[in-house]
């Protein structure tokens, strides 16, 4: 995860669960456990960075649950997590030379087009995963997800795409995190198909209110 503290992390996914600033902090008012998904991802960072299991454990033990002061100060921590998205996205579409047609910070995703490569490509932020560069494609290698060919008189060598788990590891992160669904035709689909029905599921997401207030602490 890196990129959010543990509050801007735990704001940035109550928030894109459908609950506006003021519900965050009505939930997060008294001590309370945070969600089993970002407690596993909290962990795992501790754990890399601190290898003395003792202090990890009480570092775990810190976070496993959390408190806010008031719903202004839950805007403020959205808002920074909002920026620092906001700006890693459009680094990382500078590093790639990507032409940007549309970031959007709040939702997490910026869409480019890679005129080299002649596709679209959409750079998401994960909570687990970090930031995703994916790049719009049809097949892979002259295969889809399944290792079909994409022309039917092709012969195959009945192996799936060697990105098969990767790709579905990365779709499932994206629909979970960012609370989004397919429908049972979208489900059926192959994920070339289904990637782009995702990232423009993610594009409309509509937003709970975003309450920019700035008095209290």
């Amino acid at each position: 995860m890196g990129l959010l503290s543990t509050h801007e992390a735990l704001v940035w996914w109550e928030y894109h669960h459908g609950k506006p600033t003021s519900d965050i902090f009505s939930t997060y008012e008294k001590l309370r456990a945070i969600p089993d998904y970002l407690f596993d991802i909290l962990s795992a960072e501790i754990d890399e960075k601190i290898k003395d299991s003792k202090k990890a454990q009480k570092e775990k033990e810190k976070i496993r649950r959390m408190q806010f002061s008031s719903a202004a100060y839950v805007s403020r921590v959205l808002s920074r997590a909002k920026s620092k998205i906001e700006d890693t996205l459009k680094q990382h579409a500078n590093s790639h030379r990507l032409d940007t047609e549309n970031v959007d910070g709040e939702k997490g995703i910026l869409t480019g087009f890679d005129y080299q490569a002649n596709t679209n490509v959409y750079i998401v932020f994960t909570l687990k995963l970090g930031v995703i560069v994916w790049y719009e494609h049809n097949n892979y290698g002259g295969k889809l997800c399944d290792g079909t060919p994409v022309n039917p008189r092709a012969k195959s060598d009945g192996k799936q795409c060697p990105k098969l788990e990767e790709c579905r590891e990365t779709l499932d992160t994206i629909l979970g995190e960012y609370n989004l669904s397919l429908n049972p035709k979208e489900e059926e689909m192959f994920m070339t198909e289904q990637s782009t029905r995702i990232f423009g599921k993610l594009g409309a997401k509509q937003l709970p209110r975003y309450q920019r207030e700035t008095q209290g602490d």
